[in-house]
């Protein structure tokens, strides 16, 4: 994921309007994409609201016809707004759809890793669909990205592609955890800074049972 997002930052000379949503693509594309400008990064960082990124993008691109909008969004949070490809293909706005797709909650997975010994509840999404096929279903164009050596061309067409909107559907490593992470809770000195030792046990976040 962070590769992909890195190298879309590197395409887009950091000028791209970034509309993310909520989830561990939303620190990796604060990690990787630049903002050189006001208004260009738009998340809902506080509230934590999934399924923003998409309208945000929507919204965004409606509202800058002439800049250049990707929406990098989890393959869980876009399911949550994904029946707005329909407004995007509609009024045939040119905004990339980057679906940074792992399979999984990933931010809830990682917690439940960290902080849960690691009994998953919940986060498996192995009944995902094919997104690209879905955007089609609207006549939108569609990118599969299932390969490192395969993230350059694939994004540079995706970017090339102005007729309409246009899904890429990154397909990134499962179990992958973003850092830093400050759990609920803590201070800021009690930060994670990179994956704990196997060895090292975690207390629970404050208020967990």
């Amino acid at each position: 994921a962070q590769h992909v997002l890195a190298e879309l930052d590197r395409l887009t000379g950091s000028n791209a309007i970034i509309a993310t949503d909520v989830g561990q693509h939303q620190m990796w594309a604060a990690q990787f994409c630049r903002s050189t400008r006001e208004r260009q990064w738009l998340s809902s960082g506080g509230a934590g609201t999934m399924g923003y990124g998409f309208p945000a993008a929507i919204g965004a691109q409606l509202g800058n016809p002439e800049d250049l909008v990707v929406a990098v969004v989890g393959d869980g949070g876009f399911q949550m707004t994904m029946s707005e490809l329909a407004t995007a293909a509609i009024n045939k706005l040119p905004l990339k759809i980057l679906i940074i797709n792992n399979s999984y909650l990933g931010m809830v997975r990682q917690w439940q890793q960290l902080f849960f010994d690691n009994r998953e509840s919940g986060v498996d999404m192995e009944g995902n669909p094919d997104f690209v096929k879905i955007g089609e279903a609207y006549g939108i164009k569609g990118f599969h990205l299932r390969r490192a050596g395969d993230v350059t061309k694939v994004l540079k067409k995706a970017l090339a592609y102005n007729d309409g909107p246009c899904i890429i559907e990154a397909e990134v490593v499962k179990a992958d955890n973003v850092f830093p992470m400050i759990p609920a809770g803590a201070a800021v000195s009690d930060m994670l800074i990179d994956e704990p030792p196997a060895s090292k046990k975690l207390k629970k976040p404050v208020g967990s049972t």
